[in-house]
């Protein structure tokens, strides 16, 4: 017969062991509630169940094999030439702007809105573009006209 030590000490390890399977046994369901609630939330069992009965299982077939192949003998390629459409619209890039000889100086071919445009705070009026000219890679003549600049600044 065991002493009371050895009896104690085999009742300490049983329940030892009783606790850590206990422990795995709740992990493994909490795991498996959380797989099964992302199944559900995204309805993966259910599409696949539905595609089961709608698609017939398609059976895996391997590729065909493909036969080994030389070098191409050298040749000369052909086309036919396309010209490309006449475009009517649009805007070639880039951009330059226009400029114009006033008093011997070189500047901007661009118009300001006279009264220009004033600050939120009301003490500063900012120049305000009225019309701006460009010219278009294809040098096609480009004008941006701009509103007035009615009201205060937000």
């Amino acid at each position: 017969m065991a002493t009371l030590e050895e009896q104690r000490r085999a009742n300490g390890e049983r329940i030892q062991n009783e606790r850590r399977a206990n422990g795995q046994r709740i992990e493994d369901e909490r795991r498996a509630i959380g797989n099964r609630m992302i199944e559900e939330r995204t309805g993966k069992a259910v599409a696949d169940d539905i595609n089961r009965l709608v698609q017939p299982q398609r059976q895996r077939q391997p590729l065909p094999p493909v036969p080994v192949v030389g070098a191409l003998p050298a040749g000369r390629g052909r086309a036919d030439y396309k010209e490309p459409p006449a475009t009517t619209a649009g805007i070639a890039s880039p951009l330059t702007e226009k400029t114009k000889v006033v008093g011997g100086k070189t500047v901007p071919d661009n118009e300001l809105w006279p009264q220009g445009y004033l600050s939120s705070d009301g003490l500063f009026v900012l120049p305000a573009f009225k019309t701006q000219r460009f010219t278009d890679a294809n040098g096609a003549e480009v004008v941006f006209e701009f509103a007035d600049p009615q009201g205060v600044a937000v």
